[in-house]
């Protein structure tokens, strides 16, 4: 008896193994559009010449992030604001990404003619506090910093911010003000 019971018991997990998930998409009409448009799943950072030249050849302009291995803020800028859709999806449109880690050694920049390393490019930048995000237009030359943690809507805005031109025209703060940002 207790034979016929482990039998039966091994039959029924064999079977429940073989019966064929049905997912919610299989059940949606097969005759409805979808979206074909291949939207990015995360930011492409690049190291800064391969960045630079790339701004250059696409005419884009340039997000830095400047980060440590050690910062909380880094972490959670990682964690939340650059896996957001919308910010992914924007970012990714408007901007080259360079990610600079500002302790790291490795020769990784050629600068204004001067190679140098991630620590010394930090420096030259002047980044005081991680993280630190400093925008460059799509020739490298400065726009300005945006120091700290910022939450996927304020990033967006910032963005928004650079890659319209606001910067040229007006300070940041009258763009705040005026509800350009909104959007």
């Amino acid at each position: 008896m207790r034979n016929n019971r482990k039998i039966i018991l091994a039959l029924l997990t064999a079977t429940t193994l073989l019966v064929p998930v049905t997912h919610a998409d299989d059940k949606k009409d097969k005759n409805t559009v979808k979206d074909t448009a291949v939207k990015p799943a995360e930011i492409k950072w690049l190291t800064f010449d391969e960045g630079l030249a790339k701004a250059i050849e696409q005419k884009k302009p340039i997000v830095i992030d400047f980060y440590t291995n050690w910062c909380g803020w880094c972490k959670k800028m990682d964690a939340t604001t650059f896996h957001d859709p919308a910010v992914i999806e924007y970012f990714s449109k408007a901007f080259i990404g360079i990610r600079v880690n500002g302790e790291g050694s490795s020769s990784l920049a050629t600068y204004e003619g001067e190679k140098m390393t991630e620590r010394q490019l930090t420096q030259t930048f002047a980044v005081r506090g991680f993280p630190t995000y400093w925008f460059l237009d799509s020739e490298g030359k400065k726009i300005g910093p945006a120091p700290g943690y910022k939450p996927a809507g304020d990033f967006l805005t910032l963005l928004r911010y650079v890659s319209e031109n606001h910067y040229k025209t007006m300070s940041y703060e009258n763009y705040m003000k005026q509800g350009a940002g909104k959007g």
